[in-house]
């Protein structure tokens, strides 16, 4: 039987939980790593954090970040956002979350799920990894794109992401 979760997501841009409407509009709504204290604190039964930013600037993910919520939690942590290899991702995972989402990579070259999900499991500083630790999500601003380069990509992670069901 399926059990009901309650997993937050958390969007972080500059360091500060925010809160707007499809990205826009953005107000700031609190610090990120006592936002995340409170919801686990609360009974989440895990917590996701989005740079919402990070792919558009070009730039990694908040490590340091990653690595203050983690050692304030002790629920699974999910981070999203900039993730664009497999460097990236582990880097992610030794400073403290459990999982990683890929999402604008994931369209761009879908293979990476494969290799994020079949890197070797090794330690964290949290708890041993194994090879469930990668997860997409796909947040598709213009759905009427029709070109070739786009709908190449869509048709690509889609096949990928079926085979994965």
């Amino acid at each position: 039987m399926l059990s009901k979760r309650i997993i937050p997501c958390l969007d972080v841009k500059d360091g500060r939980t925010v809160k707007g409407v499809h990205f826009e509009q953005l107000r700031d709504v609190g610090d990120a790593v006592d936002l995340g204290r409170h919801y686990a604190l609360q009974g989440a039964d895990e917590l996701v954090y989005l740079d919402i930013s990070a792919s558009q600037e070009g730039r990694s993910t908040f490590t340091r970040l990653v690595e203050r919520v983690a050692d304030a939690i002790h629920i699974p942590l999910t981070v999203g956002g900039g993730i664009s290899s497999l460097d990236d991702a582990a880097r992610l995972l030794d400073a403290g979350a459990d999982k990683v989402s890929i999402n604008s990579a994931a369209l761009a070259r879908p293979e990476l799920i494969d290799e994020i999900a079949s890197r070797s499991p090794t330690a964290t500083r949290r708890r041993r990894r194994t090879g469930r630790c990668v997860h997409t999500a796909a947040h598709d601003r213009h759905p009427t794109n029709s070109s070739p380069g786009h709908a190449k990509r869509n048709n690509a992670a889609r096949e990928r992401f079926s085979s994965l069901q």
